[in-house]
């Protein structure tokens, strides 16, 4: 079981809501399909149950579509940012979160000290991510300063040259509360 910020999240969610889904249909499918052989007309309780079930089939196909768009982490990326992380940095990969407006992504997010340090491979909503977790934070309290780069080269840069620091308890528990929803 993959979690929220973990390595492979992404292909997890992917993988298990896939699944979800099938389950969910072939379920209602097979009930419609023996309750209308049995009972000889479709007209019966078991037809009722089968269209309830097309409910949480469809809450799985949503977030299904979601993640979608997203793809994993390449592992050679993962191993260049083990390798600059500090001891004191709380790295968390493949995140997908909402804020009231819409879905954001980042493929990799480093918290260390007062600094954000965040990476995105595709994507064009740098700024909106920005915005995001500065004002939510600044609203908690928090004074930080978020970097979320486009470039392996620039990010590996500012993981490198940057000075560590202990993250402070909100900052940690504001990107814990993103991953949890």
């Amino acid at each position: 079981m993959k979690y929220k910020g973990e390595k492979g999240y992404i292909q997890y969610k992917k993988l298990t809501q896939s699944l979800v889904v099938l389950v969910f249909v072939a379920a209602g499918l097979s009930i419609f399909f023996i309750c209308r052989e049995i009972l000889g007309t479709g007209r019966n309780l078991g037809t009722v149950f089968a269209v309830l079930l097309t409910l949480p089939a469809a809450k799985a196909l949503v977030n299904l579509l979601l993640f979608i768009p997203y793809q994993p982490i390449p592992e050679e990326l993962s191993a260049k940012l083990n390798e600059v992380l500090l001891p004191t940095d709380k790295a968390y990969y493949e995140m997908v979160f909402t804020s009231t407006e819409r879905v954001m992504h980042l493929d990799f997010l480093c918290v260390r000290g007062n600094q954000l340090i965040a990476y995105l491979i595709n994507g064009k909503n740098t700024e909106k991510i920005t915005s995001y977790f500065e004002a939510s934070l600044k609203k908690r309290g928090e004074d930080v300063h978020m970097h979320v780069f486009r470039k392996e080269e620039e990010l590996l840069r500012r993981l490198k040259s940057c000075e560590g620091g202990e993250a402070s308890e909100e900052v940690q528990e504001f990107v814990r509360m993103i991953l949890v929803k």
